[in-house]
C-alpha cells in the first residue's frame, strides 16, 4: 500500500521526489521521507503526518544530491512513529532503503543481525533490508552481489529500492509480488512503485516482473533474474496524459472523476472486436468460469454473473479474492477465470490468478492499468481505459468495468439492439449529474445519521452493496447494503422511526416487490430516499434517474449514489480523496 519513487539523474533530486510522493497521496499513508546522496553521504528527512505538514516542517527541498529515494507509508508492522516512517537506513548510514510489501522471516533475521552487532532503529519489518544489504556490500564491495545476496535471504513480498553511500552514481531495486517499473527520462530514470509519480517527466517506461532486480547506474541500467541472469526488457510507451492527474475546477479529484464518467464510459465501450470475439469464444468453451475480485469491482463481479445467467443462460461462480484459495480444488484446466480489477496490483486477486494458473485454468482480466502485474499474468486482457483514478474510492472505474460487461455480454448473445441502446448510457448519465443539486439538500439532510441502509433486488442488490461501500469509505457513516428480501432476516429489527432507507427502485421486474419492502419499512417509521425513474408517494425524498432499459440501470443508479457519498463526506469535513486508513491499491494481504 505504500508508495515508492526514486530518481537518478542531472537535476536536484529532491523537488522531484517531493512531486512523486503528493501524486501518490491517493494510494493511502501515514508517514513520509526522502532520502538523497549527496557530496556529504545520505541525506535523510522524514516524519509521520501529510506530506505538506512534514514539509513545512523539515523543508524537504534542503536535501542536496541528484539521486535519491522517496516513500509514503502505510503501516502494517510497527506503529505511526518517526522512527517507522521510511527511508530506512543501516547502521553506520551506508545504506538507505525503501520497502513496499512484507517480510515474512523479519524476526529471524533481526535476531540474527543484532547477533552481529546491527543496531535497529525501527519496529518495522522493512529496515531488515537496509541492514541485509550493508552487510553483503562490505562483504563484496560489489552492489550487484550485495542485491542478489539479499533477495535471495527475504521471504515474503517486496518491492524496494536502496542507495549507497559508497556508490555516488546508483540506485537499485527488486520486486517480488508488488508494483515497480522504470521510468525513462530525458534528464533522468525512475524507478517507482507507481507511473503517476513520475508521468510529468516521461512516458516510456518498462515493468519489472517478479523475482526480478535493476541496478540504475547514471543513465545507463541493467536487469537481472534473482539468479543473476542478464535480461532484455522492453520500453513501453503509456497512454496516460499529465494533464488527467489535475483535479482542473473540481474541489476534489473523486468529484472531478464522478463527472468524467459520460466520457470514460464511451471510452470502455470502444473495444477492439477481435479481442471481444476471443474472449466470448472463450466463455463459450470453458466448463466452468470462475470470477475474482475485490471491493468494487466484486460488485461489478455480482453484475457479470447475474448477467451471464439471467441473458447469456451461462453458469459461473464468484469468489472474493481473498477467499478465493478456499475453492482452488475446483479449479482445473477447463476452467476460465475472469479477474477484474482498477488497479491489477490488487494482492489479493494476482494471488488467486497465480493459485488459478497452477492449477492449469485459463486467465482473462478486466481492468483498468496496461502494463500492470495482472495484465501481464493474464492470457487477455480487456482494459475500460478511464485514465488514471486518483481518489481512493472506485468510481468511474466501476462504471468502465460495467460497460466493458456489458459490451460482452451483449456480444456474447449477438444482441446489436441492445448494444445500441448501451451506447445512449452515457448522455443518461449526463442527465443524472444535472440533479446534484437535489443529492446535495439530501446529503445535508441525512448527514449526521449513524447508520443507513441501501435496499436492492435483483441485478440492484449489488449496486446497494456499492453504494454503502462508498458511503462509508468517504464519509466514515455506518452504512449497510443489503437484498430487498433479506430484510425479514434480521434487518427490520434495526427500522425505527427516522433511520434513512435508501431504495433503488426503478420500474422494472423488481418494482412491485420493492414497494411492499417500502411499505414494510415505512410502517416502522423510516424515512425512504427512492432512487427510481417514477415518483412514488412513499418517498420521503427522490432521486430521479432517466428511464433507460432494465438491464442497464445499474450504470444510471449508481451515479447518485457516489455523489451522495461525496457530498455526505464534505459536509461532514472529511477528504474524500484520501479516506483514513484506506489505500487505492491493497498491495499487502
Amino acid at each position: 500500500m505504500c508508495g515508492i519513487i526514486g530518481y537518478i539523474g542531472e537535476e536536484n533530486a529532491a523537488p522531484i521526489l517531493l512531486n512523486g510522493l503528493k501524486k501518490m497521496e491517493y494510494r493511502g499513508y501515514d508517514s513520509a521521507g526522502i532520502a538523497t546522496l549527496s557530496d556529504d553521504g545520505i541525506l535523510l528527512l522524514k516524519d509521520k503526518g501529510k506530506i505538506s505538514e512534514i514539509d513545512q516542517k523539515v523543508n524537504f527541498l534542503d536535501l542536496k544530491g541528484k539521486i535519491g529515494i522517496a516513500h509514503t507509508r502505510w503501516a502494517t508492522h510497527g506503529g505511526v512513529t518517526y522512527e517507522n516512517a521510511h527511508p530506512h537506513v543501516s547502521c553506520g548510514l551506508e545504506v538507505a532503503t525503501i520497502h513496499n510489501g512484507i517480510i515474512e522471516n523479519h524476526h529471524q533475521l533481526r535476531k540474527k543481525l543484532m547477533d552481529e552487532c546491527h543496531n535497529f532503529n525501527s519496529d518495522t519489518d522493512s529496515e531488515i533490508i537496509a541492514h541485509l544489504l550493508e552487510r553483503y556490500y562490505k562483504e563484496s564491495g560489489k552492489v550487484k552481489k550485495a542485491l542478489l545476496q539479499t533477495v535471495q535471504t527475504l521471504k515474503g513480498t517486496f518491492a524496494f529500492q536502496a542507495i549507497f553511500k559508497h556508490e555516488p552514481n546508483i540506485i537499485v531495486g527488486a520486486r517480488k509480488d508488488a508494483p515497480l517499473v522504470i521510468g525513462l527520462g530525458k534528464n533522468g530514470n525512475f524507478l517507482a512503485s507507481d507511473i503517476i509519480s513520475f508521468i510529468d517527466h516521461t512516458d516510456k517506461v518498462m515493468f519489472l516482473d517478479n523475482h526480478e532486480i535493476v541496478v540504475m547506474r547514471g543513465k545507463r541500467m541493467n536487469v537481472y533474474t534473482f539468479n543473476g541472469e542478464r535480461i532484455v526488457k522492453e520500453i513501453t510507451q503509456v497512454a496516460w496524459e499529465a494533464k488527467e492527474t489535475s483535479k482542473e475546477a473540481f474541489a476534489h479529484y473523486t468529484v472531478k472523476e464522478i463527472h468524467e464518467q459520460p466520457k470514460t464510459l464511451r471510452t470502455a465501450m470502444h473495444q477492439n472486436s477481435k479481442k471481444v470475439l476471443d474472449f466470448i469464444c472463450a466463455i463459450k468453451e470453458a466448463e466452468q468460469i470462475y470470477i475474482t475480485a475485490c471491493g468494487t469491482s466484486y460488485h461489478a463481479g455480482l453484475i457479470f454473473r447475474n448477467l451471464l445467467a439471467r441473458i447469456a443462460k451461462v453458469r459461473s461462480h464468484i469468489s472474493v479474492s481473498s477467499e478465493f484459495s478456499q475453492n482452488v480444488e475446483l479449479i482445473d484446466e477447463d476452467t476460465l477465470v475472469i479477474a477484474l480489477s482498477q488497479s491489477g496490483e490488487t494482492a489479493d486477486v494476482l494471488e488467486s490468478v497465480s493459485l488459478a494458473k497452477e492449477q492449469g485454468a485459463k486467465v482473462f482480466s478486466i481492468l483498468n492499468a496496461e502494463g500492470s502485474s495482472l495484465s501481464r499474468e493474464s492470457q487477455m486482457n480487456l482494459f475500460f481505459n478511464c485514465g488514471p483514478e486518483i481518489g481512493v474510492a472506485a468510481t468511474k472505474s466501476f462504471t468502465g468495468q460495467l460497460a466493458v460487461i456489458y459490451v460482452l455480454i451483449f456480444s456474447l448473445v449477438d444482441d446489436s439492439k441492445m448494444s445500441n441502446k448501451l451506447f445512449d448510457i452515457p448522455r443518461n448519465v449526463e442527465k443524472v449529474l444535472e440533479t446534484e443539486k437535489n443529492i446535495i439538500k439530501i446529503a445535508e439532510k441525512y448527514k449526521d445519521d449513524s447508520d443507513l441502509y441501501f435496499i436492492g433486488r435483483s441485478i440492484h442488490f449489488p449496486i446497494a452493496l456499492e453504494g454503502a461501500l462508498k458511503l462509508k469509505e468517504l464519509s466514515y457513516n455506518h452504512a449497510e447494503g443489503m437484498a430487498g428480501g433479506e430484510l425479514k432476516h434480521g434487518t427490520l429489527a434495526l427500522i425505527e422511526e427516522g433511520k434513512p432507507v435508501i431504495v433503488l427502485n426503478p420500474k422494472d421486474h423488481t418494482y412491485d416487490e420493492m414497494l411492499n419492502n417500502i411499505s414494510e419499512m415505512k410502517a416502522r417509521g423510516a424515512k425512504i430516499i427512492g432512487v427510481s425513474n417514477r415518483p412514488n408517494g412513499m418517498y420521503d425524498d427522490f432521486i430521479q434517474i432517466p428511464k433507460v432499459d432494465e438491464l442497464l440501470y445499474p450504470i444510471v443508479e449508481v451515479i447518485p449514489l457516489q455523489l451522495l457519498a461525496y457530498h455526505t463526506a464534505v459536509l461532514r469535513q472529511r477528504n474524500p480523496d484520501y479516506p483514513r486508513n484506506l489505500a487505492k491499491s491493497v498491495t499487502v494481504t
